[in-house]
């Protein structure tokens, strides 16, 4: 690994072309210079992948690695596999970034020579925005529920609004589960607990972009999409208990089930660690029940 970069940034690139341009220009405009833009194309049928390469010969900076459609996982995978930054983030490819957000989050892991850094995020929509995450605070965080509630595990798994130590991710060989949704949920998850600390950073931010087309966004009606958010949940449930983490979510589901007669589905229920619901015909709610114990 190469220490003379500093900070290695990984975008998957998917049909990404009304954005890409407001994207790596905030990327470039960081006060950290010694950074590579790692532009992962996965498969576009539109011209993000001409855009990538039109960066990479304005600047030395921007690497660009095409795949056959994969995914984000996998694309980020791949980013993984060619950083050479001492520092690894993520960024989607319809956001953008303060241009002091990467100088303080990487200055404050030098700091405190932490894994981690969290560092705030405002969700922008057309006619509003809104604080996601909005640190006040530069906290250094050691014990693991501290750390875990410090970066808002499980209920805001965001990848991208991190730094991590690239010698961490690469002594727990941690990478994305493949040809999945929701793949920030594992990954944030252990990075977060096996972390040495977490630092959370205030002042800056990140720019989450609410694209009604993103792959997600897209996908949102999917049963595969349905089937990989329980599964990130189980993924997460299942670590806290291994690990003696306590949640603060009432967003976990920890059992799904559903009754049918003759193929059609006559009940379905959903329980989380503080609430069960009851759908009718698995649509229609008709029941919530609510216990703290």
């Amino acid at each position: 690994m190469s220490n003379d970069v500093e900070l290695s940034i990984i975008v998957p690139v998917y049909n990404s072309e009304a954005f890409l341009d407001k994207c790596i220009n905030s990327l470039l405009s960081q006060n950290v210079r010694n950074i590579e833009v790692i532009l992962v194309d996965d498969g576009s049928d539109d011209n993000s992948l001409e855009i990538c390469n039109r960066f990479a010969q304005l600047d030395t900076r921007v690497k660009v690695f095409s795949q056959m459609n994969s995914g984000q996982s996998k694309a980020r995978n791949v980013g993984l596999e060619h950083a050479s930054g001492f520092f690894i983030t993520f960024v989607d490819s319809d956001d953008w970034i303060d241009p002091d957000y990467y100088e303080k989050l990487t200055n404050a892991a030098k700091k405190y020579d932490a894994d981690v850094v969290c560092g705030s995020i405002i969700r922008e929509r057309k006619t509003s925005r809104k604080y996601r995450i909005n640190y006040t605070k530069e906290e250094v965080f050691i014990y693991p529920q501290e750390k875990i509630d410090a970066a808002r595990v499980p209920d805001m798994c965001y990848v991208w609004n991190k730094v991590y130590r690239a010698a961490f991710l690469k002594e727990i060989n941690l990478k994305f589960i493949e040809g999945m949704f929701f793949e920030d949920v594992d990954f944030v998850t252990r990075a977060v607990y096996f972390s040495n600390k977490v630092v959370t950073v205030p002042g800056t931010y990140y720019h989450y972009w609410v694209n009604k087309n993103s792959t997600v966004k897209t996908m949102q009606k999917s049963d595969k999409k349905r089937l990989d958010s329980i599964l990130s949940k189980k993924y997460v449930l299942n670590f806290f208990r291994q690990y003696n983490l306590t949640s603060r979510s009432k967003n976990l589901i920890k059992k799904k089930n559903c009754i049918k007669c003759l193929g059609l589905t006559i009940l379905k229920t959903y329980e989380w660690e503080t609430r069960k619901v009851y759908y009718l015909f698995g649509a229609i709610p008709i029941l919530e029940k609510i216990s703290y114990a």
